[in-house]
């Protein structure tokens, strides 16, 4: 009997290595009845071989003739006219800059003080890409009390440790990314930014009795946040319009809300730079706080009272008005107190924005 005889059940299985072999040999038979005639080596070897060459289409050859055409086509070839988008011509890309903050500053010792007293602050962040952050701007201007004996560490100390609690408490949890930055109220913050800052001014030599002014502005996308303590001082301009945003904790000031003294007056008051209040003078502090929505655009104005006590504000206005490049803008400003007598430290951060 042979194998093919027995029945199903008995007939022996093939082994793993005998089932790969059958398989490799199933794809090798012929998938039509005719028998094909096994070929010797020696036969194989002596029937000559013929090299059909490589075939290059020509860069001329449009594509009709390429598909016609039995040529072999490179990968680059193909990929190129497959993958190849179409390229938007140059009018149809439009380059947006918006938003943007763009800044130039001045601090400078005036035509008469020895010292500079004054220090400003300026911290710019712009993050583009996919994962754009909204504009971010801190501007900071001190005013160390003149004629105090450390007045240019009071303004020094208050800038930078006011700055720190900000950067630290709004800027960094943004980075860190999230959920919309920092679990501090703003104005919050800000506040206890001027309250460090006092602490620090105070602390550092209590018999001294250094003071200064503390005024800084946020910009924080289409919002404008400040704080401020003294008579440094922060306007907006826009649309033809200069506007004081900060209120002067001075004695004319103080004056002038009650009616005692006029505009005119107070400019050329005996006392018009005594304080009501500023940094460093107490081991606490009142902080004023202030936030508004920003327009589509226009000017930030900060300086120390070197600007605005040797110009008016209906001079400023005529400068800012002007609308030239901010420096150009700036070095004007400070021409102007320069040639009304200069005789305070001067300085000037002056901010451009669109949204």
């Amino acid at each position: 009997m042979n194998e093919s005889e027995f029945p199903p059940e008995e007939q022996e299985l093939p082994s793993e290595e005998q089932a790969l072999s059958l398989d490799d040999t199933a794809e090798l038979e012929p998938t039509t009845n005719e028998v094909v005639e096994e070929q010797t080596t020696d036969e194989l070897e002596k029937e000559p071989v013929t090299e059909t060459p490589l075939e290059i289409p020509s860069a001329e050859m449009s594509m009709e003739e390429l598909m016609d055409s039995s040529a072999t086509i490179p990968l680059g070839l193909w990929q190129d006219e497959v993958e190849e988008e179409p390229i938007r011509a140059a009018h149809e890309i439009v380059l947006n800059r918006l938003p943007y903050i763009r800044t130039t500053s001045i601090c400078h010792v005036g035509a008469v003080r020895e010292r500079n007293d004054d220090s400003c602050l300026v911290f710019e962040s712009q993050v583009g890409g996919h994962f754009k952050m909204m504009p971010f701007g801190l501007y900071i201007v001190a005013d160390g009390m003149g004629g105090h004996a450390n007045g240019h560490m009071a303004s020094k100390v208050a800038s930078r440790v006011a700055s720190h609690e900000i950067v630290e408490n709004i800027y960094l949890p943004l980075l860190q990314d999230t959920n919309g930055g920092s679990p501090t109220p703003i104005q919050e913050v800000l506040v206890n930014a001027g309250q460090k800052a006092n602490t620090a001014v105070y602390e550092v030599d209590i018999e001294s009795d250094s003071g200064t002014t503390l005024t800084g502005v946020l910009l924080l996308g289409q919002r404008l946040y400040a704080l401020h303590v003294g008579d440094s001082r922060a306007y907006i301009y826009t649309d033809g319009e200069l506007e004081q945003i900060t209120t002067d904790h001075s004695l004319v000031q103080r004056l002038q809300e009650v009616g005692q003294l006029t505009e005119d007056e107070a400019a050329f008051y005996q006392y018009r730079h005594v304080l009501l209040r500023a940094v460093g003078q107490a081991d606490e502090v009142d902080v004023d706080t202030y936030m508004r929505r920003l327009p589509k655009n226009g000017r930030l104005l900060l300086c120390s009272d070197g600007l605005c006590s040797m110009i008016n504000d209906k001079e400023i206005h005529a400068v800012m008005a002007k609308e030239d490049g901010l420096d150009n803008t700036a070095e004007e400003l400070f021409t102007a107190a320069i040639e009304a007598g200069g005789h305070d430290n001067i300085t000037i951060i002056l901010v451009d924005f669109a949204f």
